[in-house]
């Protein structure tokens, strides 16, 4: 049996660019047990080990419930690929409902609607100032308060007026600095604009209870032109809807949906190593169709989208942003996974329905572009030019209700995935994943 329709590393963009998506799990009925069940069409070995190319049998209907929780203490990946203390604690948990029908013994139909229960984000300040964000938003306020400083002869240039902040420059008088957005920060007399600098960016990037709901729904075919020998491959084409919200949720909440419709190509292959084991290897290749709506959020309270529009006299915007905008994902999206399954059927034949594996994940995301300008994110726009990337290592354990002696119609399956490797991640966190699987005959 495969895992149609599920996404390796979708439960990611956590944080000020983060959102959840590709998850599964709602109650199904228990009358799913009381009827006639099937198998998939040929079974690789007698033990709890399935191929990820197979598909289900003719008329036989699979629905997945999975409770899935990611958390972290503040693992983070810079740009570079450096880990990190990004200062981001998070705490997710989201289920859903996954569907898979078998239209025929080589070709299925899959359903995925992900649903976020919770979606908690903390802060430490402090490490947050090593997150590339922070970064970016400090540059920001160095323009805009340099360009105060030029206007009132202080310094000459960004430069020159920029070194004189870091060194704690303070205005002998009450200032109020004119941000990009529109808004207009007051500092106090007296106070360093270096200090200031930090508590307004710490202060406005302050997290709270995330979004929760629906997620963006993925729906699939799925076929296996190639089941000979050790080998299978199956190819499937999916297409990731924007049904989660994204363009009305402000950075401090964060959304459940990636805003942009996607259209993805999946290759799933197989190669079984004997009797005992399998390998595979499945790889997504998403691409994202035209461009998505988005909205500004406040620089000064990230719990509000911004309603100010800083117009010049021209009717331009004073960064070139409108608050109301629109984006898009150049590029392709990557992601996969390769795993080695095996049962503990190899040592005993009672223990024919529990089996193990081991599994390397991989996403490299398209980047989110906002008028194609690097300073999108300090500006209140969700997400950011660069691409990121997520490396996973996991283990999991199932138990296969098929391999009993009396077959019962249930799967369960318990992973973890760890991080590894990444960048341009504000979070990077440990996934477990429980996914009760149920099937009937029609």
């Amino acid at each position: 049996m495969t895992n149609f329709g599920k996404r390796p590393s979708a439960w990611k963009q956590l944080g000020a660019a983060v959102c959840i998506s590709g998850i599964a799990g709602v109650a199904f009925s228990v009358q799913v047990m009381a009827q006639e069940t099937a198998q998939p069409s040929e079974r690789p070995a007698p033990y709890a080990m399935s191929p990820e190319s197979a598909t289900l049998p003719e008329k036989v209907l699979r629905a997945r419930i999975p409770y899935i929780s990611a958390t972290s203490s503040g693992a983070a990946y810079d740009i570079d690929g450096k880990k990190i203390d990004g200062g981001l604690s998070a705490n997710v948990v989201a289920s859903g409902l996954a569907i898979e029908y078998g239209i025929s013994d080589k070709m299925s139909f899959g359903m995925l609607i992900p649903y976020v229960v919770k979606n908690d984000l903390g802060m430490n300040a402090e490490n947050f100032r090593n997150q590339r964000g922070y970064q970016l938003s400090k540059r920001n306020f160095y323009v805009s308060a340099s360009s105060l400083m030029m206007k009132q002869g202080i310094c000459s240039n960004l430069g020159a007026c920029s070194a004189l902040i870091d060194t704690g420059y303070a205005f002998p008088y009450d200032i109020t600095v004119q941000l990009t957005s529109g808004e207009g920060l007051t500092v106090p007399a007296g106070v360093p604009l270096n200090q200031g600098v930090y508590h307004l960016i710490t202060n406005a990037s302050k997290p709270e209870a995330g979004e929760t709901g629906m997620g963006d729904i993925d729906l699939g075919l799925k076929y296996r032109w190639l089941n000979e020998g050790p080998m299978g491959h199956a190819v499937s084409l999916v297409l990731h809807t924007p049904t989660g919200k994204y363009e009305d949720v402000p950075l401090a909440h964060r959304a459940t949906g990636r805003g942009i419709l996607e259209v993805g190509l999946r290759s799933s292959f197989d190669y079984k190593l004997g009797e005992d084991f399998i390998a595979g290897w499945q790889h997504t290749i998403d691409y994202a169709v035209g461009k998505g709506k988005i909205k500004r959020t406040k620089l000064l309270k990230n719990t509000e989208l911004d309603d100010v529009q800083d117009e010049a006299a021209d009717g331009s915007f004073a960064d070139g942003y409108a608050n109301d905008n629109k984006f898009d994902r150049p590029g392709l999206r990557n992601s996969g996974f390769i795993d080695v399954k095996t049962s503990f059927g190899r040592f005993s034949s009672a223990l024919n329905p529990f089996g193990a594996k081991v599994r390397y994940g991989y996403d490299y995301d398209s980047a989110v572009r906002v008028e194609e300008r690097e300073d999108a994110v300090s500006n209140g726009f969700r997400g950011a030019t660069e691409r990121s990337s997520m490396r996973t290592l996991g283990l999991g354990l199932v138990f296969d209700g098929f391999q009993l002696e009396n077959r019962v119609p249930v799967r369960v399956t318990w992973d973890i995935d760890s991080p590894i490797g990444g960048s341009n991640k504000a979070v990077a966190a440990v996934r477990n994943s429980v996914i009760t699987e149920l099937y009937y005959k029609f």
